[in-house]
């Protein structure tokens, strides 16, 4: 059964409202470590400005998603528009890897034929507020993410964690270049930062790769799913149990076996019960039960039908299994 859409909609304002705020955030961040980069000549404080701006434009990518995510099912799309939120991861890590690359060929080319570095003293005020802006902007996201199971968010708090460490990196670069005067700490950093940056990309990338490929959920939701079904006894058996995400939404299916002789008004509250305890115990959980009856010979009692059904599976594993080891 589909989230109530007044559930998704409060959702997505609060994605859309952190989505905003990491824009608005970046942009000015980004801007500070541009401008002191290019008059201090620092390849790493210019690569953590240019990350933190590709980062405006993948946080922009992100509130389209998530406001295009949240619009109900159409006719062309029945299912939803989640899955946008797993595109939108799959773009980000692309970019994430391309100025990766750009960030470790530009330090490698800067390493070997050595630069002079100026006015340190401002980069490291400006790196600074930046690691603190960026700590604040990855803490909100992450809290934003995992309240609303968001792949985007959390996809772009990772972007703003990487930042923290980039900041820390460049950080350490120009302290040790105002004690020791050498600037070859500048684009030593800067190589370790591409490569961090490089690590991010390639996990984002091969996330959504695995939501877009219709990955099954992980074994512990789908251990919980198992767990509630058996729960009741008239739920004889299931089986075909498929499970995948689209964006926020974990899909879940299968089909129940219950006895023939359950009136149909019964059998649809018990599926119709199963189903919202599911969504429950999972957040996020649009779950599709089909109902089929039972093949074997059923005593006239539904109840008396499932629990003498239960004992001859038990009976006949107990006998397969054979005596304890």
């Amino acid at each position: 059964m589909p989230a109530h859409p007044s559930t998704v909609r409060a959702d997505a304002s609060v994605k859309e409202a952190a989505a905003r705020f990491a824009i608005a955030g970046a942009a000015a961040l980004g801007a500070l470590k541009l401008a002191t980069g290019i008059l201090m000549n620092s390849i790493g404080l210019i690569s953590a400005a240019v990350d933190s701006l590709m980062d405006v434009l993948i946080s922009a990518v992100n509130l389209y998603s998530i406001r295009l995510a949240a619009e109900p099912a159409d006719a062309g799309h029945q299912y939803g528009h989640g899955k946008i939120e797993n595109l939108a991861g799959l773009l980000q890590g692309i970019v994430i890897g391309v100025t990766g690359l750009w960030v470790v060929a530009e330090a490698i080319r800067r390493l070997i034929r050595g630069v002079e570095i100026h006015r340190i003293d401002w980069g490291i005020v400006v790196i600074v507020i930046s690691l603190v802006g960026s700590w604040v902007i990855a803490r909100r996201l992450a809290r934003v993410g995992q309240a609303t199971d968001s792949m985007v968010l959390m996809a772009d708090s990772l972007h703003y964690a990487t930042d923290t460490w980039t900041n820390l990196g460049v950080l350490a670069a120009l302290v040790l270049m105002r004690v020791t005067g050498w600037s070859g700490f500048d684009p030593l950093v800067a190589l370790g930062v591409g490569g961090v940056i490089l690590v991010a990309a390639a996990t984002l990338f091969s996330r959504s790769v695995q939501d877009l490929m219709d990955t099954a959920l992980p074994a512990e939701i789908q251990e919980r799913v198992e767990t509630i079904i058996r729960r009741h006894p008239y739920a004889i058996s299931f089986h075909d149990l498929r499970t995948r995400r689209a964006g926020s939404q974990k899909l879940i299916d299968f089909s129940l076996v219950m006895c023939r002789n359950l009136p149909l008004g019964e059998a649809h509250e018990l599926v119709d019960h199963i189903e919202k305890e599911i969504e429950a115990a999972i957040p996020h959980a649009d779950v599709v039960i089909h109902a089929e009856p039972c093949h074997t010979p059923c005593s006239p009692d539904p109840a008396h039908c499932a629990l003498l059904l239960r004992g001859a599976e038990l009976l006949q594993q107990s006998h397969h299994s054979g005596p304890p080891a």
